[in-house]
């Protein structure tokens, strides 16, 4: 009978590799040149990051040979945008400002201004997102350079209730044209 795994038999306990905490990274977040007022305090009010890129997905094609199947992968990629959700705290400043709502409302009309109807065009909205993570050292081993980033979608709707003590959280979707990923020990070919 096989002994069981002991702590001298594993490299990862007898290395000290650390494992990867998903709470620590830090996001920049640059909306278009024309939104200057509170922008610093974007990165002091975000919760969550999700909707990062993992692989650019390719699907998949198959032949056949009789009864035998061989696959490839297609000719085209299905997406090479990425869509980020990223979750904002809100407060109000000492001027009764809701900053954060009013920084990602400013942005999203840049696009489209529902009260006057005016368009605008990409030059004038597009932003761009820098995302970090790192070990609890601050080492950063992954990174990601989001440009060409555009608001995509509604904000989160506030839901009053008397009796409820929730605080108003806002998600802000975002869409990136293109990215660029570092990673520590990438494998390129």
């Amino acid at each position: 009978m096989a002994g069981l795994p002991h702590w001298d038999n594993s490299r990862a306990a007898t290395q000290y590799y650390e494992p990867i905490y998903q709470n620590q990274f830090e996001v920049i977040i640059t909306p278009p040149a024309s939104i200057t007022q509170n922008v610093d305090l974007l990165v002091e009010h975000v919760l969550t990051v999700g909707g990062i890129p993992e692989l650019t997905p390719v699907g998949v094609v198959t032949q056949n040979y009789k009864f035998a199947q061989r696959s490839y992968a297609e000719a085209r990629p299905e997406k090479t945008t990425a869509d980020l959700d990223i979750k904002f705290t809100v407060n109000l400043n000492e001027e009764n400002n809701m900053y954060i709502y009013n920084i990602l409302r400013g942005w999203a009309d840049l696009t489209y201004d529902p009260l006057t109807g005016r368009q605008g065009l990409k030059r004038d909205y597009y932003g761009e997102i820098y995302l970090a993570m790192f070990n609890k050292a601050g080492d950063i081993f992954r990174e990601f350079r989001f440009i060409s980033v555009i608001p995509n979608g509604n904000l989160t709707a506030m839901q009053l209730d008397y009796s409820s003590n929730t605080l108003y959280e806002v998600t802000a979707k975002f869409r990136a044209d293109a990215w660029r990923e570092t990673r520590v020990g990438e494998i390129r070919v």
